[in-house]
């Protein structure tokens, strides 16, 4: 955009400032209509399966009803006998049978003409067709040995027989009608025994009414019958668009997988767009018919169905053609309107830059371009006082920031000492929790040791009493246990037992004992005063400096001597409390260090510890060595942050600074060192009593 001329930019924002808010509202628009076309559809075509199903569904009802009527009829019952035995008997040319033809035949007829049937079909228990109103190929076969054996009419015949119920085929391909065919068979019984079958074969016209009519469908729309016949689905009934579909129309289940036409023989009812069998997308209700065993859909070409969507479509794109020449006519207008005074103006902006101070734009119009003209000669007559001004702020500038600098050097010193505190506060907080992470898991395993060790101890006593019993009664042993007894060295052990299960209780003391030093040293991370015990901090303290105050190879054995009062319970920060007995105790073992590293040091080193509570209620604790004492000139800098005499690595001259921190501000305290020369510090700390 940086390089794209000012008129091509207001070309391009007219565009988008018109084009923008047309082309939202038209595709809202085409949205809103889409979906209501597409859901009218949808609800129509559903409606329409619906209602030819349940036609369908109340047809086939109504057939097998029909069809029970009939065959408790007494007429029906005694012909479908008669005639099996003259079929039986005599045959179908005999002149017996023709003579019981014209007894029954009329009667029979007239049902057939009454409930619209193709034909009515009398079997014999047998199988044999010993009746048929149109005198088909069927009349006089065995459907269980004959040419129908595998036809769906011998395979009805075979369920109503077995089941002695009513039954419906699935359509088949009539081998004399040559046209797609299905039947209704429901047992004849005389006195509750099954004497034959009666079957009825549907007009194929009442059926066709429903799946050929096209009301409601347009121009493409039609019904499919479809049904499932092991893996293959089948066209049973004639469609629009393929007047010879009825079983010359098939289609494998596995090569479709999850056709709608697939899913409606299946049992699955749905709705969807899909591509037909003549390639074309079309949009579809298929449903489930449970009395057929078979499929329906209902379908119209989306080309049609959403045909006015198209035409808006259209619509709006000469709409939105119409409005862009427009739109980029009007932009080119008022572009050039705007960018002939800019470009003049651009270049007497130019020669100002020069330094040519008599430049002045032309006025031509009272709009935002002349204003803008008329600024820009302002600025021209007073852009050199401007000049002159701007020097003597850059003066003052400069005399700003000078001092700004030694303000932030200030600053940063400042902040750099609080940095090196809050870390230091950071340490003792994480060593704090690492003390008690480490003391508790100690803890739990040695207090397991320690408390084994007694009944251990019992165990080996009684051990060693049964040894002796064994020996006393038992003193000439077999060899293998004399040999043993010599390659353990069990004499031995029995004095060494006792003595190493008591070195191990001990240890355990011992290992005790420094878990609860630790716990009780590491309160760092308590955040909210607690009444404890004083005395346990020191000694803990203590604890963990026990290493530092033995005797070494170069100097003896650091003494402390403890004279503790009657303290209660003290409300204090025990952690951050603890932290002030460790900075003073480890600078008291220092400067012992390095007294006795000196030849004119003789005496005992000694650390002198003392307790009280005062008469006006303060807690009193004195700290203090017999060493060389601290000079004047470093015992005024004692409490300062980052001042030490210790060497680089060995100290961060925080310790004593956080200290008086913690007891002046946290509990309100006080906190003072008292030194003379060769005369040792003492450290007195002074607070509340909570």
């Amino acid at each position: 955009m940086k390089n794209i001329k000012i008129a091509n930019k207001l070309i391009l924002w007219f565009l988008i400032i018109a084009l923008l808010p047309l082309t939202t509202i038209t595709c809202l628009n085409y949205y809103i209509a889409s979906s209501s076309q597409k859901q009218e559809t949808k609800n129509h075509l559903i409606a329409m399966a619906n209602s030819k199903a349940k036609w369908l569904e109340k047809y086939i009802h109504e057939r097998k009803n029909n069809a029970t009527a009939i065959t408790k009829i007494p007429n029906i019952i005694d012909a479908v006998q008669k005639y099996q035995q003259v079929f039986e008997k005599n045959g179908l040319d005999s002149p017996e049978y023709q003579q019981l033809d014209q007894q029954y035949r009329i009667f029979i007829n007239n049902y057939l003409e009454i409930f619209g049937y193709s034909d009515i079909i009398l079997i014999s228990q047998a199988g044999d067709a010993v009746f048929s109103v149109k005198g088909g190929q069927e009349l006089g076969s065995n459907f269980y040995t004959g040419s129908y054996k595998n036809h769906e009419l011998a395979k009805v015949f075979d369920r109503a027989k077995t089941l002695m119920q009513v039954e419906i085929s699935n359509f088949g391909y009539h081998l004399d009608t040559k046209e797609p065919v299905a039947f209704i068979a429901a047992p004849i019984f005389r006195n509750n025994i099954i004497i034959g079958v009666l079957v009825l074969k549907l007009n194929n016209q009442e059926f066709n009414k429903v799946v050929n009519n096209y009301i409601g469908l347009g121009q493409t729309g039609e019904t499919i019958v479809v049904s499932k016949i092991d893996q293959t689905i089948i066209f049973t009934s004639p469609i629009r668009h393929d007047a010879n579909a009825a079983f010359n129309r098939t289609m494998k289940i596995n090569q479709q997988t999850s056709h709608p036409l697939k899913q409606a023989a299946q049992g699955i009812k749905g709705f969807g767009i899909n591509i037909d069998y003549r390639g074309k997308e079309t949009i579809a209700a298929w449903r489930y018919l449970p009395s057929l065993n078979s499929g329906l859909l209902v379908k119209m070409d989306t080309d049609e169905a959403f045909a006015s969507l198209k035409t808006q479509r259209n619509i709006i794109i000469i709409l939105v053609t119409i409005t862009l020449i427009l739109v980029v006519f009007a932009a080119i207008v008022v572009a050039k309107s705007i960018s002939k005074p800019v470009t003049e103006l651009t270049t007497a902006v130019k020669e100002l830059a020069k330094g040519n101070f008599d430049q002045k734009a032309q006025v031509i119009t009272n709009d935002e371009i002349g204003q803008l003209a008329e600024s820009f000669n302002y600025l021209s007559e007073n852009l050199e006082k401007s000049f002159e001004t701007i020097k003597l702020r850059e003066i003052e500038l400069a005399t700003a920031n000078q001092t700004l600098a030694d303000i932030l050097a200030e600053l940063e010193d400042k902040a750099q000492q609080l940095a090196n505190q809050l870390i230091q506060s950071e340490k003792m907080s994480s060593l704090g929790q690492l003390v008690a992470g480490v003391a508790h898991e100690i803890n739990n395993p040695v207090s397991f040791i320690y408390g084994n060790i007694p009944p251990a101890q019992e165990y080996m006593e009684d051990l060693l009493k049964l040894i002796q019993l064994y020996q006393h009664y038992y003193p000439h042993p077999v060899a293998e246990i004399q040999e043993l007894t010599e390659d353990i060295s069990l004499d031995f052990i029995v004095t060494d037992l006792p003595k190493l299960l008591s070195s191990l209780e001990i240890g355990a003391k011992r290992i005790k004992d420094i878990v609860l030093s630790l716990r009780n040293f590491s309160r760092l991370d308590e955040s909210e005063s607690k009444a404890v015990n004083i005395h346990e901090g020191i000694d803990s303290t203590l604890m963990i400096l026990k290493n530092r105050l033995k005797a070494t190879s170069e100097r003896p054995e650091i003494t402390v001597n403890k004279e503790y009062g009657k303290l209660p319970l003290v409300g204090c920060y025990a952690g951050q409390l603890n932290q002030v007995f460790m900075n003073i105790l480890v600078n008291a073992i220092d400067a012992l260090e390095e007294a006795m590293s000196s030849q004119d040091f003789t005496r005992k080193p000694q650390i002198f510890i003392r307790t009280e509570l005062t008469k006006d209620n303060q807690v009193y604790i004195s700290i203090s060595d017999n060493g060389l004492g601290v000079p004047e000139n470093v015992h005024k800098k004692l409490f300062d942050p980052f001042f030490t005499t210790k060497p680089i690595g060995k100290g961060t001259g925080l310790g004593l600074s956080i200290s008086y921190k913690i007891i002046t501000e946290i509990h309100h305290g006080k906190l003072q060192c008292i030194s003379a020369h060769n005369q040792g510090t003492k450290f007195l700390i002074l607070f509340p009593f909570i």
